[in-house]
């Protein structure tokens, strides 16, 4: 090998172990809540040393396959992440699956509407870990995850900052309690989607701190980071400044 073809695979590879030192790989998680166990994948982007995290919940009927973009532009800017499956949801089956079709009002109310548990074990886990800063930690929810991630707050302590991805079923109570949450919130919503007028109004009319990123569309929850895909990086500009950069200062 010559000089000059010996330093451009050095340059190359080096590139190469560069980005996977940036950004860290997935390790598969599991959450005890309640019973069930939840299933996820937590990216500690290596050589972090207490660094800002973001918990990512899925819509009902999702997974969190949803998140990947929105995971890797986090480990790109030294953010960890976890993606997770809340309780009947992708791979956290372990006490049944959440069917909308079939799912009876006891069903909804068990899964759907005690999620709020999950979300908070779920924050403890990440507060818990030793690469993470626990005063750092932002949650992102989609559909009905934004209440019950807004709920969790409500009933044991905030995180950071919040990302709310057409949350249809945000309650009053939880909009009354943002401002004083003490955390940053986004709001991001399809122009034309349904059931969302009432509750987007009442933010905007009884919060001052609360942003609403207004979107073309009519794209709902995680669907709307399957058809933007630029979004992953706006979300990620938004959360970095939200939780002061990767890294403690």
């Amino acid at each position: 090998m010559t000089n000059r073809i010996r330093l451009i695979a050095m340059i190359f590879f080096g590139f190469m172990a560069a980005n996977t030192h940036a950004s860290g790989q997935d390790e598969r998680v599991v959450v005890k809540s309640d019973g069930w166990e939840l299933v996820g994948d937590l990216r500690i982007p290596v050589g972090n040393a207490t660094g800002a995290a973001v918990l990512m919940l899925n819509k009902a009927a999702g997974s969190r396959d949803s998140y990947v973009a929105l995971s890797e532009e986090l480990a790109k800017r030294g953010i960890a992440s976890l993606r997770l499956d809340l309780r009947a949801h992708g791979e956290s089956t372990n006490l049944g699956k959440f069917e909308p079709e079939t799912a009876t009002d006891e069903d909804r109310e068990t899964i759907i509407w005690n999620a709020e548990v999950d979300v908070v074990a779920a924050h403890r886990y990440l507060q818990s870990h030793a690469a993470i800063d626990a005063d750092r930690i932002a949650i992102v929810g989609a559909s009905y995850s934004g209440e019950e991630m807004a709920e969790a707050g409500r009933n044991t302590s905030y995180a950071a900052a919040y990302v709310a991805l057409s949350p249809g079923s945000f309650s009053p109570e939880s909009i009354e309690a943002m401002d004083e949450s003490g955390a940053s919130w986004l709001f991001i919503v399809s122009k034309y989607e349904r059931y969302l007028s009432e509750i987007v109004a009442n933010v905007h009319e009884k919060t001052r701190t609360v942003e609403i990123l207004y979107l073309p569309g009519e794209q709902h929850a995680t669907r709307i980071l399957d058809h933007r895909p630029d979004m992953a990086e706006r979300i990620t500009v938004w959360l970095e400044d939200a939780l002061g950069g990767p890294q403690a200062r």
